[in-house]
């Protein structure tokens, strides 16, 4: 039997070292697939467009049968105006100019002025008070007054002094008179009336006499919002058509109807129907800046009820927040899936996508490296 032949000493070395090469290839190796992953980006940029939806519904004040109630009042009131129109003019003649004026006394004494006291501007027009009248001593009182003159002089700008030349030149010092209103009525226009003079004039009347009723309503339910319309108007003049006369006096009276409401109920309702339109968690619903057109369909005064049409507008656009969206949604697919995928949603104008490097080709499976951007149609 022969002697057993004797390990060379070289060979553990030799196995160590080649262990401790692969362990640093497989280190480099791992380091260059970290390097490779962190590196790997992508950016998607989804171009939206809006497309306008409008609601149109109806909700009732005081009714209890209608699925869609807010809370109003429904209610009425009369009023009563007396006005002086002009027919349409084709020549002129002079008139007497008027207006107001404020007289200061800045004695200690009250000053009586009788009708007929002059008054008179810096450019030497003359006025004449039209009524008896006293100044309290330290105080103002208003009081009309007439020009001296009929003609366009008259006709004058607001004037900061008039003196009073019927008073001494003491007395002219802290006892005056200004205006804060222009003289008009200088100039007549003289026309024959016609009756579309008249019909211009019922007309300008009636929409007069429904904003005295919005006033002294919406005065009354000053938190509310209205609407209203107007009924059982009567308009009468003295003039007769064919006349040759400066102007012509209408009276007229009138009922008008106030549909009073809770002005934010009807916004909140409004906002509601619109988002209503939304089909899915991939659409969102922009309302409009504008409030809500809101008109009188029909009323019950008796009843207190109404029904109201309420038309709002919006825009219907992408959810950039919907789950459609989400960044793992896009994980693993190239850019034409990712293409595909989006312009299968509504509202998706365009798509790009871009990758980093350039050698990558495909949407990495990490979160912090996809960015997904949603940008409007310009």
């Amino acid at each position: 039997m022969s002697p057993r032949q004797p390990v060379p000493e070289y060979q553990p070395v030799r196995f160590y070292k080649i262990v401790a090469i692969s362990f640093l290839l497989l280190t480099v190796l791992l380091l260059a697939v970290i390097a490779f992953m962190t590196t790997k980006r992508a950016e998607i940029t989804i171009i939206t467009k809006e497309d306008p939806a409008v609601v149109d519904t109806a909700v009732s004040i005081g009714s209890t049968q209608s699925a869609v109630s807010v809370a109003g009042v429904v209610t009425s009131t009369v009023v009563q105006l007396t006005k002086v129109y002009e027919p349409t003019g084709n020549r002129e003649e002079p008139g007497v100019a008027t207006g107001v004026v404020t007289l200061h006394n800045e004695s200690s004494q009250a000053q009586p002025l009788v009708a007929t006291t002059r008054l008179l501007t810096p450019d030497g027009v003359l006025f004449r008070l039209k009524n008896y009248t006293v100044v309290p001593a330290k105080g103002t009182v208003q009081a009309e007054v007439y020009a001296d003159k009929e003609g366009a002089s008259g006709n004058i700008a607001p004037q900061s002094r008039f003196t009073i030349p019927g008073l001494n030149d003491t007395l002219q010092q802290v006892i005056y008179a200004s205006s804060n209103s222009a003289m008009t009525g200088g100039v007549r226009k003289i026309g024959v009336l016609s009756d579309a003079d008249v019909e211009k004039a019922k007309s300008m009347l009636t929409a007069e006499l429904e904003e005295l009723g919005k006033s002294e309503l919406q005065n009354k339910f000053a938190d509310m919002q209205g609407v209203y319309t107007v009924k059982d108007t009567t308009i009468t003049t003295e003039a007769t058509v064919g006349s040759e006369l400066a102007g012509f006096e209408l009276k007229g009276q009138a009922t008008v109807i106030g549909v009073l409401y809770d002005k934010q109920a009807v916004e909140d309702f409004a906002e509601r129907a619109l988002s209503s339109r939304v089909i899915d968690d991939a659409e969102v619903a922009i309302p409009s800046e504008e409030e809500p057109t809101v008109t009188l369909e029909a009323y019950d005064v008796a009843l207190g009820t109404a029904s109201l049409n309420v038309a709002f507008s919006g825009v219907l656009t992408l959810n950039p927040n919907s789950k459609q969206l989400e960044r793992s949604m896009f994980f693993g697919k190239d850019k034409d899936e990712v293409r595909r995928y989006l312009l299968s949603l509504d509202h998706v104008y365009s798509v790009d996508v871009k990758f980093k490097p350039v050698w990558v080709k495909t949407i990495p499976y990490v979160p912090e490296h996809v960015k997904v951007v949603v940008k409007k149609v310009e």
